[in-house]
């Protein structure tokens, strides 16, 4: 017995595609002569169904009331301007701000971040070997340094 044809194969020969030995095979095989006409009956089905049932009706989308509009975008703008004012005036006012550092405090960070980057034998310990100056008196030796006077 051959091997029967596919379902492929048989839309394939309805459509009038099939290869001249799908042909033959349909014409010597009862059980894809079954199947063949089967789908002939389905596919005649969905036609008669697409061919008589009438196109879909459009109809017009409903008109809605909008006198709503300019209530909600007032709403809308007032919300926006209420919350931008929270959090410009009130919000800001509440919040505690964060003592700055004084400038011994930067300087020593500062040092010790330097010392950290650029150290050479990379242990940082060894490159602060003088003790940390405040700004003040890194000011100084830079104001001396510049005019030409002693620090």
């Amino acid at each position: 017995m051959s091997r029967c044809l596919s379902d492929d194969a048989l839309e394939r020969d309805l459509a009038e595609l099939a290869s001249v030995a799908e042909r033959a095979h349909l014409a010597g095989c009862a059980a894809c002569a079954t199947r063949h006409q089967r789908i002939r009956g389905e596919l005649a089905l969905i036609t008669g169904v697409l061919r008589n049932t009438p196109e879909p009706r459009t109809r017009p989308a409903p008109v809605r009331r909008r006198r709503w509009m300019p209530a909600t975008v007032t709403l809308a703008a007032v919300a926006a301007a209420l919350l931008i004012w929270v959090e410009v005036a009130v919000w800001r006012a509440v919040t505690p701000v964060p003592p700055t550092m004084q400038p011994h405090e930067v300087a020593a960070i500062l040092a010790d971040v330097s010392a950290a980057l650029f150290s050479v034998s990379g242990d940082p310990s060894g490159a602060g070997a003088e003790p940390h100056l405040s700004l003040e008196v890194m000011a100084q030796e830079l104001d001396h340094a510049l005019t030409g006077g002693e620090p």
